[in-house]
């Protein structure tokens, strides 16, 4: 009986290590197929795919935003989306796409000056075009991080400024009350814009 027993034990204990191991292993690999090679940031990759993008695409893609993560902070919450600050969103256009879209939002269409009502919005490219930031609270600083010419449009509610400051936090100028915009505008002495 004794015999039996070790055997019988010795086999159950095999059983258990075996789901364990199991167990571990799946869990791993479940927990990190949002995850990216570093495991500090979800992967996109399948997102990407999804948008017919190639694996080139998506690496410039995501160089873009790693590079945005960089310089502004935020969280990246999509393929083209970081948010920023309290009340800011960064969308980037896709590759061979002239336009920022919300790929998260019930309607990823847009048109060239798509800027919600009651937000200001920024774009790193002229017209309207290229990566663009929203901006909603106001009494808060959004930073800009554009050089060169790009456009912005002030869709808050009637009358309301938008205050943009230089790099060194001076107030340098003010909008016209909303609706207000400039399709070609400056960025290289912005620093940052409170939407009012």
């Amino acid at each position: 009986m004794t015999v039996q027993g070790n055997a019988r034990s010795s086999a159950a204990g095999r059983i258990v290590v075996a789901m364990m191991v199991t167990f571990f292993a799946f869990a791993a690999t479940t927990g990190s197929a949002g995850a990216s090679a570093d495991g500090g940031r979800p992967d996109f990759s399948a997102q990407a795919r999804g948008l017919g993008l190639t694996s080139s695409q998506a690496e410039t893609l995501q160089a873009r935003a790693d590079g945005y993560l960089a310089r502004t902070g935020g969280t990246q919450v999509a393929v083209n989306k970081i948010e920023l600050q309290a009340g800011a969103v960064l969308l980037l256009a896709l590759p061979g796409e002239k336009y920022a879209r919300d790929l998260t939002g019930k309607s990823g269409a847009r048109t060239a000056t798509y800027c919600p009502y009651d937000w200001m919005c920024a774009y790193s490219g002229t017209g309207y075009s290229g990566d663009q930031i929203n901006m909603y609270y106001c009494n808060l600083r959004y930073g800009i991080p554009w050089y060169g010419d790009g456009s912005w449009h002030n869709n808050q509610s009637a009358g309301t400024r938008a205050e943009f400051f230089d790099t060194n936090g001076n107030l340098g100028w003010t909008s016209p009350g909303a609706e207000s915009w400039d399709d070609v505008a400056p960025w290289g002495w912005v620093g940052s814009i409170s939407p009012c």
